[in-house]
């Protein structure tokens, strides 16, 4: 028989929305049933689970805690939530599994929860399985990170470090994504390389950008200004993914 998630439940949950308490207590919370679902599969290990009477059955093997649909909603950051949320731990990245990738893409100064989540997202789907981030990038453990990546982020390994002392050790050839370069269609590289995608406004930082190899750019045929930092790692991905 399922328990009832208590009062002091539901408030340490509430807790984790924010990094602080997430970084202090090691742990993040996981909002939705595909989120949820893909964690359930995963290696993370799942502390805590919260649902609905009405999705209680697709989780009988895990001792769900009931909760009112109100209260699920109240503990996370969804305006509606009806089916279930997690507490899980965080997993500690290893910084060799990432020494023997040929194609890393990274992260300068990305700040924003969801575009980071679409990285993932994209990553996931053209089959990536690291991501470097400087430590001023969005969390990886924000709940619009998770929520944007619909459940990659159980597949894709993120690794914040301080990218100038980073990519000064980078044994490869470093380029960045830029308004201005040479184009990324052309580009054909089989050494191990880094790409690197900056700040939507502000750009890759001078200090990394003294140490790329070159600039890349996607060509532009119509008016727009600039394509969004997600979009860019989109188009990047599918293009490195034609020359593996």
């Amino acid at each position: 028989m399922n328990k009832v998630a208590t009062k002091s439940n539901i408030k340490f949950v509430k807790s984790l929305k924010l990094k602080k308490n997430r970084i202090k207590e090691n742990k993040f919370i996981v909002e939705g049933l595909k989120n949820v679902q893909e964690l359930l599969k995963s290696k993370h290990d799942v502390l805590e689970l919260y649902c609905t009477k009405t999705h209680a059955n697709l989780f009988n093997n895990y001792g769900c805690k009931l909760i009112s649909p109100e209260e699920l909603s109240s503990m996370g950051t969804f305006n509606t939530n009806n089916a279930c949320l997690a507490v899980t731990k965080c997993i500690e990245v290893d910084q060799d599994q990432f020494l023997n990738e040929r194609q890393t893409i990274i992260l300068d100064g990305v700040g924003d929860p969801g575009n980071l989540g679409t990285i993932i997202r994209a990553l996931d789907w053209f089959g990536f399985k690291h991501l470097v981030c400087s430590k001023n990038c969005a969390d990886f453990h924000n709940p619009k990170t998770l929520a944007a990546s619909m459940g990659s982020f159980t597949r894709v390994a993120v690794l914040y470090v301080d990218l100038n002392d980073y990519l000064n050790h980078f044994r490869g050839d470093l380029y960045g994504l830029d308004l201005d370069g040479k184009p990324l269609d052309t580009f054909k590289n089989p050494n191990k390389c880094g790409f690197i995608l900056g700040n939507e406004s502000h750009g890759i930082s001078p200090a990394i950008q003294a140490l790329l190899k070159n600039r890349l750019t996607i060509k532009k045929y119509g008016s727009a200004e600039s394509l969004n930092v997600a979009m860019t790692a989109n188009i990047l991905l599918y293009q490195l993914r034609s020359l593996v």
